[in-house]
C-alpha cells in the first residue's frame, strides 16, 4: 500500500475524494495532505440533487489530528456546482461543516481535553491553537447539545438557584434538575422576569404541570414565580440557604460585639461558623470560652443550632409547630441580627416549613455551584454572558456534545 492509499485509508475517504499529494515541512512541524475531487458532478447541498460541476473554490485548509509531532491539515480546492435553476453552490465535504477551519476529528478531540481540563486557555495551547476556536468549538456543542436534547420525563424536583459572574456585579439564574444532576439552562439576572424565562426556554406547559417540588433560596422572585407559574408544585427553601441566613447573623453580631469584646473574639469567626465536629483543637477552646461567657454571639449560634434540629420533622404538623416555636424563642430576644434572619423566613413561612420535614434539598444544586465556581476561578472569571453560559452546559448539562452525523 503507499502512502496516498494508506492516507486515504486513515481519513475514511470515500471513492469520489482522492489524496493527490502529501507535504511534510520539518521546519515548522507541519504535514499538508492535498485532497481532490474526481467526479465531473456533485451533490447541490440545496437541492440535494446531483448537478455538473461548474469550478473549483479556491484552496482551503482544515486543521486535522496530529500526526506524531506533527500539526497536520487537510487542503483541497473544494467543487461548486450549478442546479438547475442555475443557483450556484459549494459542495458539503465530509471531514468539516462547510463554514468550520477544524475538521470533525479534531473537534472530536477538542471536546475531549476540554471536558477533562476544562480549561479552554490550557487546551488552545494544547492544540496549538487560538483561544477563540476553543471557545468556538465549546459553544457550538452546547447549542447542539440543547438541540438534540429531550427533556423525557418531566424532573419531579428542580431547583432555581443564582450565581455570579463579572467579579460578583452580575448573575445568572441557574434552572437544576435536582433529581439527574445536571443543569437545564442559565438565564441572565436573578429577577422574577429572568426566572420565567428559563422555565419557559425549558419546560412545555405539561410538562411544568407536572413538576412537583421547587428548591430555592428566600428570594421574593424566586417564591413569586413558584406561586404564580408552578403554582401545584411544593415549594421548598433550600437548607443551605436558610443556615447561611443564620450564619450570617452570626458573624454581624461578632463584629459588633468584637469591639467591646475584643480579647475573646479575635480571630473566633470560623471557630463560630464551622460545625462543631470539623473544628480544631484550638477553635474548640476559642469557641467554649465564647460560650461560657454567654456573648451575644453565642447567643445567636445556639439559635442557629437550635433550627439545624428542627430539620426533619416527621410531617407538616409537626413542622408547622416546632418553626412556631423557634420563632417564639427568637422574639423573646434582643438579638437584632437575629431577628432580621427570622423576619425573612416568616415572610416566607409556609416554603421554611416545608424545609423542616420535607427532603428536598437544593444539595446537588449546591455541588453543581461549586462547579461553576470552579469554572470562574480557572477562567479568572467571565465577561461575557453567552460564553459564561456555554460553558455552564458544556460541562455541567450532560448534554451529548457530539455529533449525530457519522464522522471518518
Amino acid at each position: 500500500m503507499d502512502k496516498h492509499n494508506f492516507f486515504r485509508l486513515l481519513l475514511g475517504l470515500s471513492d469520489e475524494w482522492e489524496i493527490i499529494e502529501i507535504k511534510v515541512d520539518k521546519e515548522v512541524d507541519e504535514i499538508d495532505i492535498f485532497i481532490e475531487y474526481n467526479l465531473p458532478h456533485g451533490l447541490c447541498p440545496h437541492t440535494k440533487q446531483i448537478c455538473p460541476i461548474y469550478d473549483l473554490r479556491e484552496s482551503r485548509r482544515w486543521r486535522h489530528l496530529d500526526m506524531m509531532q506533527y500539526k497536520t491539515y487537510i487542503n483541497c480546492r473544494v467543487p461548486r456546482v450549478i442546479n438547475s435553476d442555475s443557483k450556484i453552490s459549494t459542495i458539503e465535504v465530509p471531514w468539516s461543516d462547510p463554514l468550520e477551519r477544524y475538521t470533525y476529528l479534531f473537534e472530536e478531540a477538542v471536546i475531549k481535553v476540554l471536558k477533562m481540563c476544562k480549561n479552554q486557555s490550557k487546551t488552545a495551547a494544547y492544540f496549538k491553537v487560538s483561544y477563540d476556536i476553543v471557545n468556538r468549538i465549546m459553544l457550538q456543542a452546547a447549542e447542539r447539545g440543547i438541540q438534540k436534547r429531550r427533556i423525557g420525563a418531566t424532573p419531579t424536583m428542580i431547583g432555581l438557584d443564582e450565581k455570579s459572574f463579572l467579579k460578583g456585579h452580575d448573575y445568572v439564574t441557574v434552572l437544576t434538575d435536582i433529581e439527574n444532576g445536571r443543569i437545564l439552562d442559565v438565564e441572565r439576572d436573578r429577577t422574577k422576569v429572568a426566572a420565567e424565562k428559563v422555565l419557559a426556554k425549558t419546560f412545555t406547559k405539561e410538562q411544568i404541570s407536572g413538576i412537583e417540588v421547587v428548591v430555592s433560596d428566600l428570594s421574593d422572585a424566586y417564591m413569586a414565580v413558584g406561586k404564580s407559574k408552578i403554582p401545584k408544585a411544593t415549594q421548598v427553601a433550600d437548607r443551605f440557604h436558610l443556615i447561611k441566613l443564620l450564619n450570617t447573623a452570626i458573624d454581624k453580631t461578632r463584629k459588633q460585639e468584637l469591639r467591646t469584646e475584643k480579647e475573646l473574639l479575635t480571630n473566633s469567626k470560623f471557630a463560630l461558623l464551622k460545625r462543631p465536629e470539623h473544628l480544631t483543637n484550638k477553635q474548640k477552646m476559642t469557641f467554649k470560652a465564647i460560650d461560657q461567657a454567654n456573648l451575644r454571639t453565642a447567643r445567636v449560634w445556639r439559635a442557629k443550632e437550635n433550627f439545624r434540629e428542627l430539620f426533619n420533622q416527621p410531617d407538616s404538623t409537626h413542622a408547622f409547630i416546632a418553626f412556631n416555636t423557634w420563632l417564639l424563642d427568637v422574639k423573646t430576644t434582643t438579638l437584632y441580627h437575629l431577628h432580621k434572619a427570622a423576619d425573612a423566613f416568616k415572610r416566607h413561612f409556609i416554603p421554611v416549613c416545608n424545609a423542616l420535614w420535607n427532603n428536598a434539598s437544593n444539595a446537588m444544586a449546591e455541588r453543581l455551584n461549586g462547579g461553576i465556581q470552579e469554572l470562574k476561578a480557572i477562567s479568572r472569571g467571565y465577561r461575557n454572558y453567552e460564553n459564561f453560559r456555554g460553558a455552564i452546559l458544556f460541562h455541567y448539562g450532560k448534554l451529548d456534545l457530539h455529533r449525530s452525523q457519522e464522522i471518518p
